[in-house]
């Protein structure tokens, strides 16, 4: 009997020093966090979490992430966002945060899935990461327009006018001059024929036409919320002194 409480003293002495230890590891982890050592806080977590017997904390898992993204381990921090986003510990931010792991590693679609996932869980906390897929699309949209590729271009950039944050008025500005610069080419290379070719000159000047007052319509609607731009306000009077 007494070699059995023997044995049990033992057990609980070693459950008692385990404990502390790991104790330590998270409180020197938390320090660690505090004073911006992202690398040190991130191997004591880690070592927390991977011991036996250690409870799963949220708080622990996304500070895990928040590290690996000071770090730039943006696959290490996808993990720990994706895992926080699990056990809906600050959705918004952990939602956030593994779209930008997600960006770092040049993940595209992954991203949008995760912004648009996490616009839709967080309805009352989602603007900061609207913000972010709406200049996505725009950013990804100037470079299509450069290479020269129109449809993906207006494509992009009517996804980026379709969300409400405060790169809508540049999307509807950039959706605006695709167009009138698709208008203006048109009617580039139909001048030289105005004279040998009057009825292509006439439908080509329809189709360019046509461009010009969808560039006033996504013009005006950036003027609605940018009244005052002069970038704006400029473009569309040239563009009134194109169209017939």
């Amino acid at each position: 009997m007494k070699r059995l409480i023997l044995i049990f003293a033992v057990c609980l002495c070693v459950t008692n020093v385990f404990a502390q230890s790991a104790a330590q590891l998270k409180n020197e982890g938390n320090a660690a966090l505090k004073s911006k050592d992202y690398k040190t806080a991130l191997m004591n977590f880690e070592k927390f979490m991977s011991a036996e017997d250690t409870f799963e904390d949220p708080a622990l898992i996304f500070n895990s992430g928040y590290c690996a993204i000071k770090i730039k381990d943006f696959a290490k921090a996808e993990e720990y966002f994706g895992q926080a986003i699990e056990k809906e510990y600050k959705l918004s931010s952990a939602y956030r945060f593994k779209a930008l792991a997600q960006k770092h590693q040049k993940k595209s679609d992954d991203m949008i899935a995760t912004l648009e996932a996490g616009i839709k869980a967080c309805p009352t906390k989602n603007s900061k990461m609207i913000t972010m897929l709406s200049k996505h699309y725009l950013l990804e949209g100037q470079k299509a327009q450069k290479a020269d590729k129109f449809d993906t271009a207006e494509g992009l950039y009517k996804k980026a006018g379709e969300l409400k944050s405060k790169m809508q008025v540049d999307a509807f500005l950039s959706l605006g001059t695709l167009y009138y610069n698709k208008g203006a080419k048109i009617m580039q290379a139909a001048t030289p024929v105005a004279n040998t070719q009057p009825e292509k000159y006439k439908a080509e000047s329809v189709k360019a036409q046509s461009f010009f007052k969808m560039a006033l319509t996504e013009l005006t609607k950036a003027k609605t919320i940018a009244p005052t731009r002069k970038d704006i306000v400029s473009t569309i009077s040239t563009i009134k002194g194109l169209v017939k």
